[in-house]
């Protein structure tokens, strides 16, 4: 009977995805916007239909973000990358700090106990790639260099943030934080990131070489499916999240002859997978737990506007880095501001240590769902001013 209800849900969840995203689509809205509203409809928030706590279907949307980065990784350019490598940098610096400055001023100005005020900060430097990546890839602007730049920080943005939970975790704890504990995980991320565009690079060759000699079918997609998981199971060992591994194996692969076919061939695979992410991602969003009438929902939704307008503030100002340059700021700043999942998994870690009470859980929650629902259609604004401008002026 389990193995059924996971059956039923897969098909409640696609068919609600794919009928929202053709929906938002009609509406001239990204198709992840969709999926997202998807899982709010279906999730605790409204329906119930969709248990966002399910095991099968959590670790079934975790291997939909492993594929996301993959593809992303597949369409990118590694070159660019490296070109737009210190800017990516200096961006996912002044986005970690703005907020995160921002965030422990506005809760210790409400009252909010000094850690408490600490961690939620922290919680405000989280950001979310698999949201922006998948709307740029909808766009057709994964090529621009604001894209590229984004999706660098991004993962400078997440070795920082392993930094800041690892240290704030600690702390908690009541354990004592030393530089040489945080230099290591530095240092690990940065080791296996070299590894895996290095070594990673000689080892595909062989990998796909072999693969495309033999008879049985799919064995190329396979073998490149093989070094994915791969890479996205060791950067999870290292201590960093498995999208990381998963979008180095996509910009090793881009470099060999088989991109175009490895990418046709993964797409077909997450193409299913992908939108089921985006649907338990919404479906975690519970607006029944605010309740305005009562004091503590009042004071929930208050602490979230406030927390909202600093968080979108911090971000975009990771846009000014870029100011005294060809590039165009605002792309980059909205590109960084969903929250996503990252920023549920710490919210949930301050909950679990009993930094925060209800009312502040609900806040972050508050702030996750808006800073992921308005990124989307703030994108696709931009991105069609933009490209507007550009055959207006060529």
């Amino acid at each position: 009977m389990e193995f059924a209800h996971i059956l039923l849900m897969l098909v409640v969840i696609l068919a609600a995805a794919k009928l929202l995203a053709e929906a938002s689509e009609r509406v001239s809205q990204p198709a992840v916007l969709g999926e997202l509203l998807a899982g709010l409809i279906l999730g605790d928030s409204l329906l119930r239909l969709v248990d966002p706590r399910n095991e099968i279907l959590h670790i079934l949307a975790e291997l939909g973000a492993v594929l996301l980065l993959f593809e992303i990784g597949l369409e990118s350019d590694i070159t660019e990358l490296f070109r737009v490598g210190w800017r990516s940098l200096w961006v996912a610096t002044i986005g970690v700090i703005t907020p995160a400055v921002l965030g422990f001023g506005v809760s210790v100005l409400l009252g909010q106990p000094a850690m408490t005020a600490a961690f939620i900060g922290a919680t405000l430097t989280a950001t979310s790639v698999g949201i922006t990546a998948r709307v740029m890839k909808d766009l057709g602007i994964l090529r621009w260099g604001e894209s590229q730049i984004v999706l660098g920080a991004a993962v400078a943005d997440d070795v920082i943030g392993l930094l800041i939970l690892a240290v704030f975790s600690g702390l908690v704890q009541g354990e004592t934080m030393s530089a040489w504990q945080v230099g290591k995980v530095l240092l690990l991320a940065l080791v296996f990131l070299a590894g895996a565009l290095t070594a990673g690079l000689k080892a595909s060759h062989i990998l796909l070489r072999v693969a495309e000699q033999m008879r049985a079918r799919a064995a190329l997609v396979t073998a490149a499916l093989v070094f994915c998981f791969l890479l996205a199971a060791a950067a999870q060992l290292v201590g960093l999240a498995p999208i990381v591994g998963a979008f180095s194996a996509g910009l090793v692969l881009a470099r060999t002859e088989h991109r175009v076919r490895v990418t046709e061939r993964a797409s077909a695979i997450a193409d299913m997978l992908v939108p089921l992410f985006f649907v338990m991602m919404g479906a975690q969003m519970n607006l029944r737990a605010i309740d305005i009438t009562t004091p503590a929902g009042l004071s929930a939704v208050g602490l979230a506007v406030l927390l909202i307008v600093v968080a979108i503030l911090g971000k975009l100002a990771s846009g000014l880095a870029l100011w005294r340059t060809r590039m165009r700021p605002w792309l980059v700043g909205v590109g960084m501001v969903p929250r996503g999942e990252v920023g549920l998994i710490f919210a949930t870690i301050g909950l679990q240590q009993k930094v925060f009470d209800v009312t502040v859980y609900t806040a972050v929650l508050i702030l996750v769902m808006v800073t992921t629902l308005v990124t989307p259609p703030w994108l696709r604004a931009l991105a069609r001013r933009y490209g507007a401008h550009a055959r207006h002026t060529g």
